[in-house]
């Protein structure tokens, strides 16, 4: 009979089949988030609804009127140029905002386009591609990983809301029409 396990942490549903299960409390590290947990404290007869994300703030009312970067693509702003701005702030609370025209920059301690002191980021840790108005961070093999939103990142879409962490560095990064 076939059944799912569904991760305490972060919601991850996998089908098992029950009776394949070994008759001791069986362990399961989660691919998403790297969790180990028993899979037998943990069965259900159907996954979870995934987690939603919080709603967005309302629309601020002094008469300003703001539109998603693909929505002014629609409304015949299609030659649109786009620029990716990243805001890092280190471990004691420093931000400092930088802003590219290029699609592609590399964060990193070394030789990277955006230089990062911090002893837990490897020389070329990530990868940032602005894909129209769409953001993906790519690890590059980095000894400590990439983590949005605390959980383990090889490459993954993220939006405004996400918050990237190398190391004990943070990142917010969002596309803005130039």
């Amino acid at each position: 009979m076939a059944c799912y396990f569904v991760c305490p942490s972060c919601q991850t549903a996998l089908r098992v089949d029950r009776s394949k299960l070994p008759p001791r409390p069986a362990r399961y590290r989660c691919k998403r988030c790297d969790t180990v947990s028993v899979v037998q404290e943990h069965l259900h007869d159907r996954p979870s609804p995934p987690r939603q994300r919080p709603p967005e703030p309302p629309p601020v009312a002094d008469g300003t009127v703001y539109h998603h970067v693909s929505d002014l693509a629609r409304m015949g702003m299609a030659g649109a140029t786009y620029r990716l701005v990243v805001e890092i702030v280190s471990r004691d609370g420093t931000a400092r905002t930088l802003s590219f025209d290029e699609p592609r920059v590399t964060v990193g301690r070394g030789d990277a386009g955006i230089r990062v002191d911090d002893p837990l980021v490897s020389r070329l840790h990530l990868e940032i591609e602005r894909v129209r108005d769409r953001v993906i961070v790519k690890d590059l093999g980095s000894t400590n990983g990439t983590f949005v939103n605390e959980r383990t990142a090889t490459a993954e879409f993220v939006g405004e809301t996400d918050e990237v962490r190398i190391g004990n560095t943070r990142l917010r990064i969002r596309v803005e029409m130039g």
